[in-house]
């Protein structure tokens, strides 16, 4: 008798499901769509038009960090000088040319300011054999020099050049209204160690800058029949650190004083040498 009980229990488990009524929907489904339309890009991807915004560097850098020089360009093999961007404060990309050292990070940097960086001829190069690593840039068109957007501009490329060299050894050299840009710059700019002019223009600037400059090294070069000659000679005489001084014969101005007198190329890397490398 127990076993047939347990027979009848076995085949009452064993009952099949009765299937649930299907339920009815209570509103109508949408139809797929029929066709897919690609969208067609139209222009830069934003990761290349905005590579400073969306470089993975910029994230990580501290609170009012300046972003190190963006590469603006393949450098071919064997070739020096390296096109670049600095992300100025208001957001514009200033387009220069580097020269990265050849022993690495620890070298001191050089940042060459002229309206016309093929100006400098050589010099770039020659300071790059030197050990430097050499930042030329260009000035932003119709800048004004003591604003506050040339300051934030000088500010973002010395402080870029600080990103690839030693920021404890950087120097400035400018020409004519790059003269005037460098020497407004370094007068509010602590990373600037020495500073060279070649011709500076502006006699305001000049006496408005030089006193909160000091005591720092300065290296002047100017034409005798110039006119900035008197500007050079005020700038001598209002300078409390060491100077290097090289007036030379003629109205040349700018950075063609390296090409009316070679040796003045010499006697600058010298007086660099004694001022960063010493």
């Amino acid at each position: 008798m127990l076993l047939c009980l347990l027979v009848l229990l076995a085949a009452c488990d064993n009952e099949a499901p009765t299937p649930t009524p299907a339920r009815e929907m209570s509103a109508p489904t949408l139809q797929a769509s029929p066709t897919v339309l690609p969208f067609m890009q139209a222009q830069e991807p934003t990761q290349l038009l905005y590579s400073g915004q969306n470089d993975p560097t910029a994230a990580a850098l501290p609170r009012d960090s300046e972003l190190p020089p963006l590469d603006a360009g393949t450098r071919s093999p064997g070739e020096t000088r390296q096109p670049i961007q600095v992300t100025a404060p208001d957001g514009v990309q200033l387009t220069g040319d580097l020269y990265a050292s050849p022993v690495g990070l620890a070298s001191p940097g050089i940042l060459l300011l002229a309206p016309d960086v093929t100006a400098w001829l050589d010099l770039p190069l020659r300071l790059q054999n030197q050990g430097y690593s050499v930042l030329s840039m260009p000035l932003r068109p119709d800048l004004v020099i003591n604003s506050a957007v040339g300051l934030g501009d000088f500010s973002a490329m010395i402080q870029a050049l600080g990103q690839v060299g030693d920021p404890g050894h950087l120097g400035v050299i400018g020409a004519e209204a790059g003269a005037d840009f460098a020497l407004t710059g370094c007068a509010v700019e602590p990373l600037c160690d020495a500073l060279v002019l070649f011709s500076p223009t502006d006699q305001d600037i000049a006496q408005l800058a030089i006193t909160n400059y000091n005591p720092r090294p300065i290296f002047l070069a100017v034409g005798q029949e110039d006119s900035s000659f008197g500007i050079v000679e005020y700038l001598r005489g209002s300078a409390r650190g060491e100077i290097g001084y090289h007036p030379i014969e003629g109205s040349v101005r700018g950075a063609a004083l390296l090409q009316s007198r070679p040796a003045l190329s010499d006697d600058l890397i010298e007086w660099l040498r004694l001022q960063l490398l010493s």
